[in-house]
């Protein structure tokens, strides 16, 4: 299969199941119940969008989110939330068109950057974004405080 040969659409809250699936694929564990409630919150919100390339057999192969990001110490920008392509299916040009959508998305918002935050483990994920486009803009550390 082919990126060409994939339809891109809009999420449902009926892909949650596939969606979980992939999301372990990536590195983030949850479970049905918990994406089926992520969708919820973020399917309706129109400063999102949570896209999904679905084959020839109607299975769901790859996702991304999408965001718009306001502050006061920069312009808004689109950022990528979230990428994977299942790993059945890498390298296939799939991964491509989500980004390619992700950034029409933004395009159409009138947005003219478009963010990706990225493991620094994942070399070869810094290597896909940079043929996308993208480049490196900075490193840094990420705080958590769990309350």
């Amino acid at each position: 299969m082919s990126g060409d040969e994939v339809i891109l659409r809009r999420a449902k809250s009926s892909d949650a199941l596939s969606l979980t699936a992939l999301s372990g694929q990536l590195g983030y564990p949850v479970t049905v119940r918990q994406m089926a409630s992520r969708l919820e919150a973020v399917l309706p919100d129109p400063s999102c969008a949570v896209l999904v390339a679905e084959d020839g057999g109607g299975s769901v192969v790859g996702w991304t989110h999408v965001r718009v990001e306001r502050g006061i110490e920069s312009e808004a920008f689109a950022e990528i939330r979230g990428l994977v392509v299942d790993e059945r299916c890498r390298r296939e040009g799939i991964g491509e068109r989500l980004v390619s959508e992700a950034v029409h998305w933004a395009e159409e918002r009138g947005l003219t950057e478009v963010r990706v935050r990225c493991n620094i483990l994942r070399e070869g994920a810094h290597r896909f974004y940079e043929r996308q486009g993208f480049s490196l803009a900075k490193t840094q550390a990420v705080y958590d405080r769990i309350i």
